[in-house]
């Protein structure tokens, strides 16, 4: 459940799948208008989501746009910094540059056993990651996926900040301007962000034009309107009275006039923090050899940003496509008719199951010890199937691990699955692991009691766990089903 603006809650579930139904209806809608004969099926639907997203948030959007209507068959997940890559790597030439003023066609840094990194910034966070290209101009990841999470809405913050300092008075207690004009005027609320978000990709750099310039920002009437109801004020002689803002802000109309220092000033906090982050990478083993930063996502269109990457970083080239925001949507295109582009990817965590094991005495804890069907076992024990930073390649089974039921009678295994900040972690219990959720296999025939086995082979290596899962007396493929939004009460001890 999640709370709107006013505090109601609803179902998270329902709020995306009518956002993407949303979506889905009006591309259909389009689609027919041009191609009469278009069926339901013809459609293949990319859904994009940040790399350092964990499982259960995937498998999250995946239900979200199978209840908005889109096939299950028909959908794929695609990671939103590898749609942007492979964007540009199949761009020409001078559709890519350097970010200069001049926009200077470069010579494509995208050629064989060349290492760059792919620095997405969103709305929200920040991926980073580091590729290589291999043979036939696919990839492979070299780091796994990285995230500082300041990134363009880290301005909007400073912007809004900015705003409440300006309207929000110390006498008016309980009684925020700014509160009750997000309330009373929201289109309005939403119309100044989005001037905003136009004013952000065209503010230059420090050296550019007088530093006491000013920028305007269209406001809307209803915020000096709301403003002067609550204090009873006018607002335009109101920011006169501010001493910070003598003669560096001022009101005319509905016109905000902001001196450029103080609106560069709203980019500090999250362009450093950006270059910090990036920093940290480069020191990374992985990292060597790395001489390009391909910078996407749509904060990646402000100059201020671009420019504080390339004075920090002169030795690398920073690669900016044209209409860099798109590059993660017309990717997904891409990516959509041909998804094998990346050819292995870097484990960020460890990956196991629960299982117990014959206790040893002096290896195992005692706590650990318990007793099942007169045999003394250790419960929590960490059954690796991928070590964190293991290299995982796309469509090949990283681990096979073969399983037998506790209770003869038992029809179905059910497998807890759990991650680990540790390469080599030994109990689910321990510090860094977390219970994501469950794996089920049916096993209908019961005629070998314990002593059925079952095989499960579980594919990292793409955007989303592929699980398989046989028994070994039939060797019939079996049920097998991933659940990773299962919460830690329903996790069970069957295998």
């Amino acid at each position: 459940m999640i709370p709107d603006d006013k505090g109601r809650l609803m179902s998270a579930l329902q709020v995306f799948s009518i956002s993407i139904e949303y979506l889905r209806k009006h591309v259909v809608g389009t689609l027919y208008e041009r191609m009469a004969d278009l069926e339901p099926g013809d459609i293949r639907w990319v859904l994009t989501v940040p790399a350092i997203w964990n499982d259960g948030a995937k498998q999250f959007m995946r239900e979200a746009a199978e209840k908005a209507g889109i096939a299950k068959e028909s959908l794929i997940i695609a990671l939103e910094p590898e749609a942007a890559s492979l964007f540009c790597m199949n761009l020409p030439v001078d559709k890519i540059h350097g970010g200069s003023e001049t926009k200077t066609p470069t010579i494509s840094p995208f050629t064989k056993g060349t290492r760059y990194m792919v620095l997405y910034v969103g709305g929200r966070t920040v991926d980073i990651t580091i590729h290589e290209v291999v043979e036939d101009g696919r990839r492979k990841e070299l780091n796994y996926a990285s995230v500082v999470t300041c990134s363009g809405a880290g301005v909007d913050a400073a912007f809004e900040k900015f705003l409440r300092s300006i309207v929000d008075t110390d006498t008016q207690k309980d009684k925020s301007v700014f509160d009750k004009f997000m309330q009373e005027a929201k289109e309005d609320w939403v119309d100044l962000f989005r001037e905003f978000e136009t004013k952000k990709k065209g503010i230059k750099g420090k050296g550019v034009g007088d530093e006491r310039s000013k920028e305007t920002i269209k406001v809307p009437p209803s915020l000096a309107e709301i403003f002067k109801d609550v204090t009873g004020k006018n607002l335009k002689d109101f920011i006169k009275t501010k001493k910070e803002y003598a003669d560096k802000v001022a009101l005319a109309g509905d016109k905000l006039r902001v001196e450029a220092g103080i609106f560069r000033s709203w980019f500090d906090e999250s362009c450093n923090n950006i270059v910090k982050h990036v920093k940290e990478i480069f020191k990374q083993k992985a990292s060597k050899n790395t001489n390009s930063i391909l910078l996407v996502g749509g904060f990646s269109e402000s100059p201020l940003l671009q420019d504080a990457i390339r004075t920090n970083f002169p030795d690398k080239r920073l690669v900016i496509p044209e209409e860099a925001g798109l590059a993660v949507l017309k990717g997904a295109v891409i990516f959509g008719h041909n998804p094998v582009t990346i050819v292995s990817r870097i484990a960020r965590c460890s990956y196991g199951i629960l299982v117990y094991r014959d206790f040893q005495n002096g290896v195992h804890p005692a706590n650990k010890k318990v007793t099942i069907d007169g045999k003394i076992k250790c419960k929590d024990v960490f059954d690796v199937h991928v070590k964190k930073g293991q290299e995982l390649v796309v469509g090949e089974a990283q681990s096979k691990q073969r399983y037998t039921p506790l209770e003869a009678d038992q029809i179905s295994l059910v497998f807890d699955m759990y991650t680990s900040t540790d390469a080599e972690p030994l109990f689910v219990t321990d510090v860094g692991s977390t219970y994501v959720g469950q794996l089920e296999v049916d096993v209908p025939d019961l005629s070998g009691g314990k002593d059925r086995g079952v095989f499960v082979q579980m594919i990292f290596g793409g955007t989303e766990v592929v699980v398989e899962a046989w028994e070994e007396k039939t060797n019939k493929l079996t049920k097998a089903k991933f659940d990773f939004l299962m919460s830690d009460e329903n996790a069970s001890d069957s295998c």
